[in-house]
């Protein structure tokens, strides 16, 4: 997800308010308002084809852990092969608790896995469980790229969720 929303740098967000878990009132950005409104940058960059976004309602946020898998496809690995996840080439953070990930490394990111993409011809099929699902998953590779671009240029890179 956006480290910074840029609809909030903007002034561009359209807040509601609703009430909290705990009974208090708190605001919030309304998304739905927010694009209606041309006032959402995610949606107004036009994001190519392959989001894996939409949590909670947002447009903006990423699936990291579809991310994550689409780095162990690039990487060789079977999609669900987790023991890829050990080092800092993942959608976590890169600081010490994993939640924040900058925008420099964002790119790096977005570097690699271009390049990995380009190594296999530009097109990537998923393997989960030691075979080939034939699942094209070259869209999805190349939107996250995109995604990670966006967010290190216009949210000061991306914060983790989990």
């Amino acid at each position: 997800m956006p480290h910074e929303y840029p609809c909030l740098k903007q002034g561009t967000a359209i807040m509601e308010t609703v009430e909290g878990f705990d009974g208090t009132p708190h605001e919030r950005i309304d998304c739905v308002e927010t694009v209606a409104a041309e006032g959402c940058p995610f949606t107004n960059a036009e994001p190519p084809p392959g989001q894996v976004t939409g949590m909670l309602g947002t447009y903006c946020w990423y699936r990291g852990k579809y991310g994550n898998a689409l780095i162990r496809a690039l990487s060789g690995l079977d999609m669900d092969d987790y023991s890829g996840d050990t080092d800092d080439d993942n959608f976590y953070g890169t600081d010490e608790d994993g939640l924040y990930r900058p925008p420099e490394a964002c790119v790096a990111l977005a570097d690699q896995m271009e390049s990995a993409l380009d190594e296999k011809g530009g097109i990537l099929v998923a393997s989960e469980a030691g075979h080939t699902t034939d699942a094209d998953v070259t869209d999805e590779a190349k939107f996250a790229i995109w995604y990670l671009r966006w967010v290190a240029a216009e949210c000061d890179g991306m914060d983790a969720w989990f």
